[in-house]
């Protein structure tokens, strides 16, 4: 299995100092020695202050290519979809002229849209140097959710498409993840949880593998080294 290193903080400001160090010497890093970065990022609440941070750094900017773990089949410019957080978060002050790569395609039907989110994606340098990811009570990361009908075949080694249309039920917004395959196409991840409920359902993940905690997978895997970030 796969040697998971875990950082705990008393609160959520020391994680984001801490993260942010670590995320942008990775980035830097990776654009002394390739002449180019790349970083799959997590949407939802939690690294949006991370994001605001990252935005406000030193950083040849330009050399450095963003795209997204998931994203819900809305509007680039909805309120929910995930490339408006980073768009407003992230792609503003010093790191505005950073390139960015979304993961939705024109078309309302998320099973037509993969071929084309697919080619879009295959602009992205990779393996990407660092892939931030979260995780719900349900033990979902991106949007690899348990009760899916697409998650075997999201979860599938088998499966060499980067993007995979999630259709779940009734009233649910379909999204498009990125396969376990294209998460595991980096040079590290790092999982950022908050709150005691989160760190129950992550240390359940660590017992076992199971389609039924997609984030499992992560955790169990021995190629790619995982950063784990917790805090109240």
């Amino acid at each position: 299995m796969n040697q998971i290193t875990e950082y705990k903080f008393d609160s959520r400001e020391a994680l984001f100092q801490q993260l942010l160090g670590d995320v942008m010497a990775g980035l830097s890093t990776a654009a002394a020695e390739r002449s180019q970065a790349s970083m799959l990022l997590s949407g939802g609440t939690s690294p949006g202050a991370l994001y605001r941070m990252m935005s406000r750094e030193d950083m040849d900017w330009n050399k450095v290519w963003f795209g997204l773990s998931d994203e819900r089949w809305v509007a680039p410019d909805h309120a929910d979809s995930n490339e408006n957080l980073v768009r407003e978060t992230l792609l503003t002050n010093k790191a505005a002229k950073a390139n960015f790569i979304g993961i939705k395609s024109p078309g309302d039907d998320v099973a037509k849209g993969q071929a084309v989110s697919h080619e879009q994606l295959s602009a992205l340098p990779r393996p990407f140097d660092i892939t931030l990811l979260g995780m719900g009570l349900d033990g979902h990361t991106a949007s690899l959710f348990p009760d899916s009908v697409d998650i075997t075949t999201a979860l599938s080694e088998e499966n060499q498409m980067l993007c995979q249309p999630i259709r779940r039920g009734a009233g649910e917004v379909p999204r498009m993840s990125m396969t376990l395959n294209a998460l595991l196409s980096s040079r590290e991840i790092k999982l950022l949880i908050f709150g005691a409920d989160k760190w129950h359902v992550y240390a359940e993940a660590m017992t076992r593998k199971s389609d039924h905690q997609p984030v499992s997978h992560i955790l169990h895997q021995r190629n790619v080294p995982v950063s784990l970030y917790w805090a109240p």
